[in-house]
């Protein structure tokens, strides 16, 4: 199922309690009219929302009509729990077209310029593929005994120059979540596993954005969460994620600590087997971002060009080996001199045959792109190398390759994220 695929409005039954005794086909014409009687007053409180307020929801609306749907309205008519027979139904219909009008506005600030995109691997997350690759966010692919999504975080997977992207992911596995109709009826859970984890792993930002949009702004509800293997860490930082919690958060929050054993029958009791739960925490499923991009990008089926799907790819890929161990990803090969040198001479020729006075952007990284244009196979670090970047701590004991610094202070990752954005400037003008 695509990710921009919604489940038609027959799907909720948005009355609640139609008679037993009522004839199946008279209850499906009560449950379309009363889906369609929802809709026509959510869009009209949308209407009554003055255009200075909802300007994210007016331009998609605009933009891209097929993302402003009736189905995507009708999600979040069930997700505030709407039914025609309710005495204040109309406080529903305001709560729907608030989440409605919130949940564009996050989603512009969340994908900037790229918000009114379909959230797939080509779409809205096409600059930000690499990141699901790091393993903190994680879709598992089962729900649990209420036919609810899954969502497993692993926070020691997590890096603090990483933290900005992940609230990206976050957005995306939620949709690919929504894809599911029993998912979005029921809802999702959060499973984190909090052992060995340390305040590097922790951002209050990160955290904030999450929880509150977990919560208030997508047409699925946030059900419970899951933490367990709590260490000396969590009280320190328990007060504030405490904060950006709703009531209904707090109040669904569940630790779960003691031996594997214990843990295991723990989640058991709450409806999450062991079959549910990855091999982390005891479970039966071994968590796989890479064959996670793989089977998106067949699903998804990439609604560029076969080819740039691939290059996409690649690119995620590219990126994985210059990650430190902790995230379980290989440190590139020792470069070799005759490469390098082989890529240096290509780069100051093409360096010079491009230069113009005036020309904005570091000639370094002019040289870099063209040696990597020039020599597709060559690795990021190695183009980076030839363009005249010079990462000399990036061997040195404790410091991880990622955060390996130039001479002018700045990282092997900003570095390789400013290598990729004019690659993919570089595609793009190409194809255009």
């Amino acid at each position: 199922m695509s990710s921009n695929s919604c489940p038609v409005i027959d799907a909720y039954p948005f009355s609640k309690s139609e008679g037993d005794n009522v004839p199946h086909v008279q209850q499906q014409q009560m449950h379309d009219l009363d889906a369609q009687t929802g809709l026509s007053q959510l869009k009209a409180e949308l209407d009554s929302i003055p255009d200075s307020v909802k300007t994210s929801f007016v331009h998609a609306k605009h933009v891209a009509p097929d993302l402003v749907s009736d189905e995507h309205l009708s999600q979040f008519l069930y997700a505030e729990d709407f039914d025609v027979k309710l005495t204040n139904i109309r406080y529903h219909h305001q709560l729907a077209a608030k989440r409605v009008v919130n949940y564009w506005t996050n989603r512009n600030k969340v994908f900037g310029e790229d918000y009114a995109l379909p959230l797939t691997l080509s779409g809205a997350m096409k600059s930000h593929m690499h990141s699901l690759n790091d393993g903190f966010l994680n879709l598992l692919p089962v729900k649990d005994k209420f036919d609810r999504a899954i969502i497993f975080t692993n926070p020691i997977k997590l890096s603090p120059a990483r933290f900005d992207n992940q609230v990206r992911v976050w957005w995306y596995l939620v949709h690919v979540a929504m894809e599911d109709e029993a998912a979005l009826k029921n809802g999702f859970i959060i499973i984190s596993n909090a052992r060995n984890t340390s305040l590097n792993n922790f951002d209050a930002k990160m955290t904030a954005a999450i929880c509150t949009s977990g919560d208030r702004f997508f047409p699925i509800r946030w059900r419970q969460t899951h933490c367990c293997h709590t260490n000396p860490v969590f009280p320190l930082v328990a007060a504030m994620v405490k904060s950006v919690l709703s009531q209904e958060q707090r109040e669904t929050f569940v630790l779960h600590n003691g031996t594997q054993e214990q843990v295991l029958e723990s989640f058991r009791v709450k409806g999450i087997p062991k079959e549910c739960l990855p091999a982390d925490l005891g479970g039966s499923i071994i968590v796989s971002p890479e064959m996670f991009v793989k089977e998106r990008l067949a699903i998804e089926g990439c609604s560029k060009s076969r080819s740039d799907c691939s290059s996409q790819l690649s690119i995620a890929c590219a990126e994985n080996t210059m990650v430190d161990p902790v995230m379980k990803m290989k440190v590139p090969k020792k470069t070799t001199d005759i490469h390098i040198s082989i890529a240096k001479k290509k780069a100051s020729t093409a360096s010079k045959q491009s230069a113009h006075p005036g020309r904005p952007g570091d000639p370094r990284m002019n040289a870099a792109v063209q040696a990597k244009l020039e020599d597709p196979d060559l690795p990021l670090l190695e183009a980076l190398a030839a363009g005249g970047f010079i990462f000399e701590d990036i061997k040195k004991p404790g410091v991880k390759s990622s955060e390996a610094k130039d001479k002018d202070g700045v990282t092997v990752y900003q570095r390789r994220n400013q290598l990729l954005r004019r690659l993919r400037k570089e595609r793009n003008r190409a194809i255009s």
